[in-house]
């Protein structure tokens, strides 16, 4: 998110003990003539009446006003601060605050536009919103700004900074709460946004390798099977004994396409998967050579997403290639199991049933050049296009651990 300063549109410009002063003076000056007016108008009304002089009036006006006194201040009050543009209820503030996210377009644009009311709210010289690297800006900041944590959930998601005159706690941890939930929408919004460019970018690059492999595998070899069958067909009249030979070349160039066909299906999806599902299929490749490699599903998995399927077992493959070529290991270890919400496990705690997968080795751990390949980044890629995450770090006691935690979306049989 790009530095951005929100366009002028406030009245608040002047210096904020300037307009403190011009708020108590507007506030407190219609005031004095509202109270003299009803005490003059009540003491000559009572007067008229009494045809003279009633040490009574004098009375009945001072308890008038004093009973109008309060409620005509608050009126007053809010009457000075929509005219002067300020607000002193934290709550009506927030609300506002709610409503920019429900109306802006785009959360990023409603954090600039947030910043502005913050300003407002706080009768600042200046604030400024930092939130997913970026900061949005209204007025000028001093030297010494104070500073206040944007959190969301227990989760660091910005800082608020403003400058002037004291805010009043109570108001600036209000803001504070409702800016951290603009701040959170901004970072799921790039989170989604970097998803989906993922996504598409995934699916061009499948799309790329199956047209090239079709056309520079598969085409040929069905070209030249067709140029074969037409050449056996001219040559079956004239020489019938060279027509065996034709046939044995034919037969050949089908195997070749069969084989063709075959990995670009495995390619789409493991076969594996499908015939032995996702447990067994994870226990074929522990089988290749290298250390020796144990699979323990923690009880049964069920039913799970096609899609998490194919994620699970590549991330596994990856993880296991790495362990073959890199670590130096004499075992391994993978771990997959099914949690769902309300169940006794280790680890975070779930909302929502989600397949749980870990490669541990014995080994040396990652050399430095292998810790941003490509193999790493497909890991993680893998593990987000499913809407899940993967961590890689060291395993406690030495080696390497890749972990994932997939979301299934319902709950599983």
């Amino acid at each position: 998110m790009a530095v951005t300063t929100p366009p002028a549109r406030r009245p608040e410009s002047r210096p904020s003990g300037v307009h403190v002063v011009i708020n108590g003076i507007l506030v407190y000056g219609a005031l004095a003539v509202l109270a003299g007016g009803v005490y003059s108008g009540l003491t000559w009304l009572t007067g008229a009446l009494s045809g003279g002089q009633d040490p009574v009036a004098g009375l009945v006006a001072a308890l008038a006003v004093g009973a109008v006194f309060h409620p005509a201040r608050l009126r007053l009050q809010r009457a000075v601060d929509r005219l002067l543009r300020v607000e002193r209820d934290p709550y009506r503030v927030a609300d506002r605050l709610s409503r920019t996210l429900q109306e802006s377009v785009d959360p990023a644009e409603g954090l600039a536009t947030a910043a502005v009311l913050v300003r407002q709210a706080l009768r600042a010289d200046g604030v400024a919103v930092e939130a997913h690297g970026g900061t949005v800006r209204d007025g000028e900041l001093g030297e010494r700004p104070v500073e206040t944590p944007l959190v969301w959930h227990g989760e660091p998601v910005g800082r608020l900074f403003s400058s002037g005159p004291a805010p009043s706690p109570d108001l600036l941890n209000v803001l504070a709460r409702h800016l951290a939930e603009l701040a959170h929408a901004v970072r799921l919004t790039a989170d989604l946004r970097r998803s989906r460019e993922h996504i598409l970018t995934g699916r061009e690059e499948e799309r790329r390798r199956l047209r090239r492999d079709l056309h520079d595998g598969l085409g040929p070899t069905l070209a030249s099977l067709a140029m074969t069958v037409d050449e056996a067909r001219l040559r079956l009249e004239r020489d019938p004994e060279a027509v065996e030979e034709l046939l044995v070349r034919v037969r050949d160039q089908m195997g070749t396409a069969i084989v063709d066909v075959r990995d670009l299906v495995y390619g789409l999806r493991p076969p594996a998967l499908n015939d032995l599902g996702l447990a067994d299929a994870l226990r074929s490749l522990a089988d290749a050579p290298g250390p020796r490699v144990d699979v323990a599903p923690a009880g049964p998995l069920g039913d799970i997403p096609p899609a998490v399927e194919v994620a699970a077992y590549r991330i596994a493959q990856e993880a296991l290639t790495n362990v073959r070529r890199h670590a130096q290991a004499t075992t391994a270890l993978v771990r997959v199991e099914v949690v769902r919400p309300g169940e006794e496990h280790a680890g975070p705690a779930v909302t929502g049933a989600e397949l749980r997968l870990s490669v541990a080795d014995d080994g040396i751990g990652l050399p430095e050049r292998v810790r941003g390949g490509v193999g790493l980044l497909s890991m993680r890629e893998r593990a987000a296009e499913a809407g899940g995450s993967c961590t890689i770090g060291p395993r406690p006691g030495g080696g390497t651990e890749v972990a994932a935690r997939l979301p299934l979306g319902t709950e599983t049989a």
